[in-house]
């Protein structure tokens, strides 16, 4: 490295572990200081690297390639980077903090308690979670939600909210947001609230449908169908005794359960917030 790169390394934090990463150009540094700036840390307060990432533009200028010092991977675009990067993270961290239940959720809270939004791909999720945040709830998440069984909290995973596609008016990408193949990174200096940093009471578990007609809004669910469905959306379940059910029975009645309805975004919105104001 030659004088003045400093600013080409830095470090990642989640979950307790650190990952350092080390760009070669100033263009590549920025991309990826947008999307995981909410992960960024000072290194001298987070433990030794776990992982590292040598990430440098290669011919033509549009790939990269990838090295832990060890091996490396070469990647066609921006946007292949960035989902191999987080990628890599979470299933890092899974393998690190077993003791800590994944879910693919996302997480918002409100006057500091936690809502885990689960859904299957394609409901809506990291839409309504950016719409979530124009009525004051904060954004620890919008794909990753690592539990601490004994604690009862929820881990922050702040990278830039991702979208596959422009959110229905009213609500709008905001100033700042990346596109890449297709999809929207909106960073977290860009959210319309305040981006929680911090592990935080678990409130709520709410699952998100899109079926229009099946019913309205927002409605409890039995524990057994809570514990269907985190099975359903467990990242990690072998790390966990009984594979996972163990611990999706615990949570399901440590804390209320609820299906919503998200294809009205306001009323999804506030019906989340209300759920965090009564828990």
């Amino acid at each position: 490295m030659v004088a003045g790169d400093a600013s080409r390394e830095f470090a990642l934090g989640a979950c307790g572990c650190t990952f350092a990463v080390r760009c070669a150009d100033d263009e590549t540094t920025a991309l990826i200081k947008s999307v995981f700036g909410g992960l960024v840390v000072p290194p001298s307060t987070f433990p030794p690297a776990i992982r590292q990432y040598h990430i440098e533009r290669c011919a033509p200028v549009a790939t990269f390639r990838v090295s832990d010092g060890i091996n490396s991977l070469s990647l066609n675009d921006a946007d292949s980077l960035l989902f191999y990067v987080d990628k890599d993270i979470t299933l890092t961290l899974q393998h690190q903090r077993r003791d800590l239940f994944f879910l693919h959720a996302a997480a918002v809270a409100w006057d500091g308690r936690v809502a885990v939004l689960s859904a299957f791909s394609g409901t809506g999720k990291s839409t309504l979670t950016l719409a979530s945040l124009d009525y004051g709830l904060e954004y620890l998440s919008d794909e990753l939600a690592p539990i601490d069984l004994q604690r009862l909290t929820v881990q922050p995973y702040p990278h830039a909210l991702c979208l596959k596609s422009r959110p229905p008016l009213p609500h709008s990408l905001p100033a700042g947001t990346l596109e890449h193949g297709g999809r929207f990174h909106v960073p977290v200096e860009a959210l319309a609230n305040v981006t929680r940093r911090e592990e935080l009471p678990l409130a709520a578990f709410i699952f998100l449908e899109r079926e229009g007609g099946r019913f309205d809004g927002l409605r409890s669910i039995t524990a057994a169908s809570a514990v269907a469905r985190l099975m359903a959306h467990a990242l990690n379940p072998l790390a966990h005794p009984g594979y996972g059910l163990d611990a999706a029975v615990v949570l399901s009645q440590a804390v209320p359960c609820f299906e919503l309805d998200v294809i009205d975004l306001q009323a999804a919105s506030a019906a989340i917030k209300a759920v965090l104001q009564v828990t």
